[in-house]
């Protein structure tokens, strides 16, 4: 009987060690920097882009801040927001030369970037959308349905100068005059007078047109491309492997699949 009882208070002690992490083992390159810097450096773009992000210093919010934030949070460190990117491509190339540990910033997955950093599974994936002259679209059109006359669109078409879209728009529309502009109101004035004949980009920021300018109808219309979507991940160097992992749980337990309505739910509770 006693040594039945010392074979059960041995299994009983055995297992109980086997829960309890072993304090020898290495922490992850990646993470044991982090966690010596003190601090998760987070690359954001410069320009605001509710409901994602905005704002500055302690009044930075937005959903990208909220997870950041949440990833820091399993790191057991603050984090610190670069904002000093100026275009989508600078926020990607700050985590690749190793400026940022990791990029939070409504960043697209694009075939350039997945060559030169590792994604996390998309936390929102939008459709590819364009708003056109309505003018060019009458005088181009010669009896044929809208869908017909973008998928062999010839004329001139502005996006964001070194987006997703500048990417896109010259993998999907090959025929184009493309116009690159250094900010979106300069792309939407510049449709809406007829200077170029389309503007491009996700369906989130052209929903956000229509709230806040229903008099761009008038000269415009929205036309949403159903089989060309833009998905939305987290960005870290390729053998920072144990941070994608944190940053894919992140995702997965609290923003997962976010939709166009409950963004544009959160822009219009912040304005």
């Amino acid at each position: 009987m006693k040594k039945l009882l010392l074979i059960f208070s041995f299994l009983t002690a055995f297992a109980v060690n086997a829960q309890v992490p072993d304090s020898k083992v290495p922490v992850p390159a990646d993470i044991a920097a982090i966690k010596k810097a003190g601090k998760l450096v987070v690359a954001m773009n410069g320009p605001d882009s509710p409901p994602f992000f905005s704002g500055e210093g302690d009044d930075l919010h937005g959903l990208d801040v909220e997870i950041a934030r949440s990833i820091a949070k399993q790191l057991g460190v603050p984090a610190e927001f670069r904002r000093d990117a100026k275009s989508f491509a600078e926020v990607a190339e700050q985590v690749r030369d190793g400026r940022a540990d990791i990029a939070v910033s409504k960043l697209s997955i694009t075939g350039p970037r997945l060559q030169v950093l590792r994604f996390s599974n998309p936390y929102v994936i939008l459709r590819q959308s364009l708003i056109v002259n309505r003018l060019w679209l009458s005088q181009n059109s010669r009896g044929r349905e809208p869908y017909e006359v973008i998928r062999d669109f010839d004329g001139k078409i502005s996006f964001i100068r070194n987006s997703s879209y500048d990417t896109y728009a010259r993998i999907n529309f090959p025929k184009a005059t493309f116009i690159p502009e250094d900010t979106w109101t300069t792309v939407m004035d510049n449709v809406m007078s007829g200077k170029i004949d389309a503007a491009y980009r996700d369906e989130f920021e052209i929903k956000k047109i229509s709230f806040e300018h229903p008099e761009a109808a008038l000269s415009t219309k929205t036309i949403t491309i159903s089989d060309s979507v833009d998905h939305i991940g987290i960005a870290v160097r390729p053998n920072n492997l144990q941070l994608l992992g944190i940053a894919n749980f992140v995702i997965a337990s609290e923003y997962n699949n976010i939709d166009v309505k409950q963004l544009m739910n959160r822009y219009k509770e912040n304005k």
